[in-house]
C-alpha cells in the first residue's frame, strides 16, 4: 500500500509528480515506480479486499441456475405433443 505524506508534499525534480513513501519500510518512492527500490514492496497493490466481497457473484449464480434448473425439469416432465 502506497502511503502518502499529506503533511508535507514532496515533488520529484524531475517531472514535479508527487513522491511516495513505501508502506513497508517507509523509503521514497519515485511517482511511476511499481516496486519500492529499497525493500521490494509492492506499491500498486491496494487495499486487500473482505472474503465475502466475492458473494455478489454467488448471488447473482444461484437464481440463474435454479432457474435453468427449473426450466430443464419443466421441459423433461412436459413433452411436446
Amino acid at each position: 500500500m502506497v502511503v502518502m505524506d499529506h503533511s508535507e508534499e514532496s515533488r520529484c525534480g524531475h517531472c514535479g509528480l508527487q513522491l511516495h513513501q513505501c508502506g513497508s519500510c517507509r523509503g521514497i518512492a519515485g511517482p511511476f515506480d511499481r516496486y519500492c527500490g529499497f525493500c521490494g514492496h509492492e506499491l500498486v497493490r491496494g487495499l486487500d479486499r473482505p472474503f465475502w466481497w466475492r458473494l455478489w457473484l454467488l448471488a447473482a449464480l444461484v437464481p440463474l441456475a435454479a432457474a435453468l434448473t427449473g426450466g430443464i425439469w419443466w421441459a423433461s416432465t412436459h413433452p411436446i405433443k
